[in-house]
Formats: structure tokens, sequence, C-alpha cells
């Protein structure tokens, strides 16, 4: 198995774990503001991800529409972090505080980061079934590829940078039901009809 397979294989384990904390907490507890649909439609319907021709708009001042939260530990905060960013880290992400503190954002948008991009996106998935505004958006890649690619020195080629990871069917790890392929109601036994075209050679010997 190749190292691109096993972080695929991580990352699909890791949101697992977050969907199955997501689905108890559904059914145990009502501090979710969405059901299971609800969040599979949240999660479908927008690209999430910001590029980073879009982070270096936000170092460089040119732009007050988001807010950067970083989902490291402490530590790793005050050792370093992108420009203007506020830290969240991911173990305490839904507590009362970081709750409150997100909800005060209000016209901007919260732009999640960690160590890894997976880290972003299963923090989007636990916030959008707390309830809260879909436009939460994820930076692609990591702290240290924003880091390098947008602060330090912004190279064009990498504005879309993003990690390699598994495409996850949201719907089946949601338990959300879909609909079936569509189902051919012509009668049996009748040939449907074929469309012929007559070609006949032009020019000559």
């Amino acid at each position: 198995m190749n190292n691109t397979s096993k972080l695929n294989h991580i990352s699909l384990l890791a949101f697992a774990f977050v969907a199955i904390v997501v689905v108890v907490n559904l059914f145990t507890t009502n501090n979710y503001g969405r059901s299971n649909s609800q969040v599979v439609n949240a999660i479908t319907e927008t690209n999430p991800l910001m590029n980073y021709h879009q982070l270096r708009n936000i170092a460089d001042g040119k732009t007050n529409d988001f807010v950067l939260v970083d989902l490291r530990s402490e530590e790793d905060f005050l050792n370093g972090h992108l420009p203007s960013a506020i830290n969240i880290p991911f173990a305490s992400l839904l507590e009362k505080q970081s709750i409150k503190t997100l909800n005060r954002l209000k016209d901007q948008t919260p732009v999640l980061y960690g160590a890894k991009e997976s880290d972003a996106q299963n923090a989007r998935l636990l916030l959008l079934a707390k309830g809260l505004d879909k436009n939460i958006m994820v930076l692609g890649g990591n702290y240290e590829s924003a880091l390098r690619y947008a602060v330090k020195d912004f190279q064009p080629a990498f504005s879309s940078f993003s990690e390699e990871k598994a495409r996850f069917d949201y719907p089946r790890l949601m338990g959300v039901p879909q609909a079936g392929p569509k189902e051919d109601n012509q009668p049996a036994g009748i040939i449907p009809a074929v469309k012929t075209e007559t070609l006949s050679a032009q020019g000559g010997c």
C-alpha cells in the first residue's frame, strides 16, 4: 500500500469516526441544529475550499470578510500561525465558549485550517451538524503548505493547492437514503426504436 492510499484510508477512518459521533449525538441529545439529511445537503451544495489567492488577500489586509480559525493546539498556535488567525483547538471546538466565539463573527466567514486538511473538513462537519452557518469554509491544504505557498512566498501555481484525500460518500456515511436509478417504464417485450441514418459515399473512382 503506497503512502497516498494510506493517507486516504486514514482520512476515511477519521471522517467515519466524526460521522459516528454526529449520528450518536443526534439521537442522544438535542444540541444539534440539523438533521443528517440537512447536514449532507449543507456539505454537498457548496464548495467550502478557500484557495491561496484568497488567503493572500487576507494576509495583505485587502479583505475583512473572513476570519481564519486555527484548529491546532494552543502550543502550536503560539509557536506560529497564519496572519490574524484566532485559535480554537479541535478538542474544544464544540464547547460553549467556542460556539459563542464563532457566532459572534456575524458578517465574517470562518475559514478553518489545521495540521491536516481532513481536520478542518471534520470540524466543518461537526459545526454544520451543530447548526452553524453553512458558509463555513476550509482552507485548502494545511498550515505548513499555506505558510509556504501563500504567506511567505506567494506562488500562483499553488493557488488551488489541496491535500490528496478520499472522496467521501456523505449520504451513505450519514445514513441518508439516496434516490435509486430511474426505472424503465417501457412495457416488456417492446423493442425500442433505433434511429437509423443512411450515409452515401460521395465522389468516385
